[in-house]
């Protein structure tokens, strides 16, 4: 066992700690300090200060009572405890840490028995409910129940409606969210203990990773027996066997329609581009797609993807666009789907996809909506670019779709072959000298009122301010400005500016802080 976690365990009884370095040094039993104490490797001794041999290694590990005041400085491990503390008491305690942690330890290999019998998921949380004496249940990220405890729970008819049912019902799932127990779980980066507001029961929530993806979710309720410090632990535990067994489950090695991805990939290098070519394979494949496709990629930037990981991402996106293929190509999984309009929000408004490339740190990118796959790598260069110009401008969002940067793409375009100041509207530039001049807020009001020129109350309620007073700004820019924002040329050629503002802002070169050449 570490010095730290019985550090960790005695709470804040001590007035001084071992060097950082030795916390983590691991001690097999412990004895009683005197002053006749011969030294052993792996024990840590406990008694009072002035009982240290003077012939002891510095680096012994030792829990000393301070009833003298002895020169200490050179023990390097060494926990001081305050005068007072009764030796039995302390004895008492360690004795109870060292035990408990025997009995961690044994259910441990329990478990790990359990695992490596190749008996399944079922039969690991039935020894898993065994040693917490307590019902355990295990569901993946879509609710569906993968495995739970063998007895029944009478008091929670709902939880036995789910067994048969196979998923957790709606609301309990409801009730869940009501509650941020998972989002407070995730903050917690532990075992989480909560009460269950609507039952009154508590509980012990984990999730399971696979390959850094949150996969599972382990809960054991507080049933038949009330939780102990080691229940936590335990859980912890569990989580890590249940990812071990998930992987070696046959579901992770299926077949991923290899065939499909050998078309993708033709598509994608630019190999296969004959319309009648590619409807021919379709055929073969039996691959029905409807007139509304789109590319979307997946881009893990903290950790890269790798093969576990890849198929654990796309089998879970599939799930929620069951109408898709996907490959890995260039260090990104790419997805062809196939929709049934040509609107984007059942991939970017769905809240069940957006909390997915959250949780998991994934950022997706999406094309335009085209309908011939000899397009598809146009499209793949679509999302792309979006990817670039969006993680640019705005780092953190979870889903970049090229439509929202068309214009900001035409302006990276011309930026490369000319000064991109050359084709800004005169206006803008003598808007921003004003608002800095006179301490107002033209250029934004102008942004909101282009963005929604029909509806200037939603205009106004972006910039905080009374409709009066965005008419107002408006008329007071047609007058010194002498501009007409009633021609729809002039509105198109202010809002294009506007865009270019954001790329050359966002280089960074000092020189383009402003749309001046």
């Amino acid at each position: 066992m570490k010095i730290q976690k019985i550090i960790r365990k005695l709470s804040d009884c001590y007035l001084s700690l071992p060097e950082e370095a030795m916390q983590t040094k691991e001690i097999s039993e412990f004895t009683i300090l005197r002053l006749s104490s011969v030294f052993q490797a792996d024990t840590a001794y406990i008694g009072n200060l002035s009982d240290l041999p003077k012939d002891f290694p510095t680096d012994t590990p030792l829990f000393c009572i301070q009833d003298c005041d002895a020169l200490v400085d050179s023990y390097t491990c060494l926990t001081l405890l305050p005068n007072g503390l009764d030796l039995l008491d302390l004895s008492g305690k360690i004795s109870s840490i060292l035990a408990h942690e025997n009995r961690l330890i044994e259910h441990m290999h329990t478990l790990i028995s359990a695992l490596y019998s190749n008996k399944g998921l079922q039969y690991l949380t039935n020894e898993a409910s065994r040693i917490f004496g307590n019902p355990v249940i295990i569901v993946d990220a879509g609710y569906k129940l993968l495995a739970m405890c063998q007895a029944p729970i009478p008091s929670r008819p709902d939880i036995e409606q789910q067994r048969n049912l196979g998923y957790i019902l709606d609301s309990n799932i409801e009730s869940m969210k009501k509650s941020n127990l998972y989002e407070l779980t995730r903050m917690a980066l532990i075992p989480y203990y909560s009460r269950d507001p609507e039952t009154n029961d508590c509980w012990i929530t984990a999730f399971v990773y696979v390959h850094g993806i949150e996969f599972a979710q382990v809960s054991v309720m507080e049933l038949d027996r009330k939780f102990t410090d080691i229940d936590f632990e335990l859980v912890q535990f569990l989580c890590e066997l249940v990812s071990v067994e998930l992987q070696k489950n046959d579901f992770y090695n299926c077949n991923q329609g290899m065939m499909h991805s050998f078309l993708l990939s033709e598509l994608l290098t630019g190999e296969l581009n004959d319309a009648n070519v590619i409807a021919m394979r379709l055929a073969h494949l039996e691959w029905t797609l409807t007139p509304y496709l789109r590319v979307m990629t997946l881009t893990d930037l903290k950790n890269g993807f790798f093969d576990g990981k890849v198929q654990l991402v796309a089998q879970h996106m599939i799930q929620l666009l069951p109408d898709s293929r996907w490959i890995v190509y260039q260090g990104r999984i790419v997805f062809l789907i196939s929709l049934v309009d040509s609107s984007c929000k059942i991939i970017a408004e769905d809240k069940r996809i957006l909390e997915f490339l959250q949780v998991n740190g994934l950022t997706a990118s999406l094309s335009d909506c085209f309908s011939h796959l000899t397009f598809l790598r146009k499209y793949y260069k679509q999302c792309l670019t979006a990817f670039e110009i969006g993680f640019q401008l705005h780092s953190n969002k979870p889903v970049y779709m090229y439509e929202d940067y068309l214009c900001e793409h035409i302006g990276k375009i011309i930026s490369e072959q000319n000064d991109l100041a050359d084709f800004c509207h005169p206006v803008i530039q003598k808007l921003i000298a004003y608002d800095n001049a006179h301490k107002t807020s033209l250029l934004p009001t102008l942004e909101a009122y282009l963005q929604y020129v029909d509806t200037p109350n939603i205009a106004a309620k972006t910039l905080f301010i009374h409709r009066n007073t965005l008419f107002y700004r408006i008329n007071r820019m047609r007058e010194l400005f002498e501009i007409d924002l009633s021609d729809g040329d002039i509105r198109l050629k202010l809002q294009m500016t506007l865009h270019f503002l954001k790329l050359k802002t966002q280089r960074g070169d000092p020189k383009d802080q402003s749309i001046e050449g």
